[in-house]
């Protein structure tokens, strides 16, 4: 697995909590009031149009301890509850917690979220500027995120070529560039090569095939100015895999027999195994 550099990486999400004793205690500026806000016709939750304006993709009703009615929401894949106190005028976004602390809901949450949130996952995945290997009319299709200076990377590429090559797995590779300086500049050349398929792989066997050289000089040759297209596309591919919580590449995405969406990052032993499913990686 290769991390993002720390100055790279995201600032960490804020967090809405609701603190507990016994039971709840509500958390000053967490709350919505009646006088504040446009109610939808049924008054359980605030308009759409506010909900839209904090980023959040309500699922619907969701069984919840503490007495409250409750409602699984989720943002930039990060799922959200939303609480309805007693009084049905004030509302909490955050955590309901017991007295030992523990988070009475996140599974019943998860559960109402995982489905709905893994399918917006695989939209916004379809819709990147991703570079396919293999068949298109493969039965199994994992989304990649690729850095070009990324080892590991290089060696999911290489171990994968049994799958691709017997028309089992496509392997849709969205490129970013948040390792190395020279990383934006290689990404870029293989997106702006008249095959970007063939450059890819033959980026990954040059690489595959230098060893202990510097790394900004393995595989393919970085472009000294990046089109603005390419520039474009890759902060665009970085965008989701931040929005999505990734912070290391690879992360490979693909849907099980069931059709939910999984997500690894790195190469945990397995992976592919687990990908073509006949294990789960450890």
């Amino acid at each position: 697995m290769t991390r993002m550099p720390a100055l790279l990486r995201p600032t960490a999400r804020k967090r809405w909590a609701l603190l507990a004793t016994a039971s709840i205690a509500l958390l000053a500026g967490a709350t919505f009031t009646a006088a504040t806000l446009s109610w939808a016709a049924s008054g359980d939750l605030p308009s759409d149009k506010f909900l839209a304006e904090q980023g959040l993709t309500v699922v619907g009703p969701m069984p919840a301890e503490g007495g409250l009615k409750a409602w699984a929401a989720y943002r930039d894949q990060q799922p959200i509850p939303i609480y309805r106190l007693p009084d049905g005028k004030h509302w909490v976004i955050g955590t309901v917690i017991d007295a030992q602390g523990k988070d009475v809901n996140a599974k019943a949450l998860q559960t109402a979220v995982q489905k709905p949130m893994g399918q917006q996952a695989w939209a916004d995945l379809e819709r990147t500027h991703w570079i396919g290997d293999g068949k298109p009319d493969a039965p199994l299709i994992a989304y990649v995120f690729t850095d070009p200076n990324c080892p590991y990377c290089n060696r999911l590429w290489r171990e994968a070529r049994p799958m691709v090559q017997s028309g089992q797995l496509q392997l849709r590779h969205i490129l970013v560039a948040v390792l190395r300086p020279s990383s934006e500049g290689k990404a870029a050349a293989i997106l702006q090569s008249a095959s970007p398929e063939q450059a890819l792989a033959s980026h990954a066997q040059a690489y595959a095939s230098a060893h202990g050289k510097n790394p900004d000089t393995l595989g393919i040759a970085a472009l000294p100015r990046i089109p603005l297209s390419a520039r474009d596309a890759l902060a665009n591919n970085v965008s989701l895999m931040t929005a999505m919580g990734l912070r290391a590449t690879p992360a490979t995405v693909w849907k099980n027999a069931q059709g939910t969406v999984q997500i690894r990052t790195g190469m945990p032993p397995g992976l592919l195994d687990e990908v073509m499913g006949k294990t789960a990686a450890k």
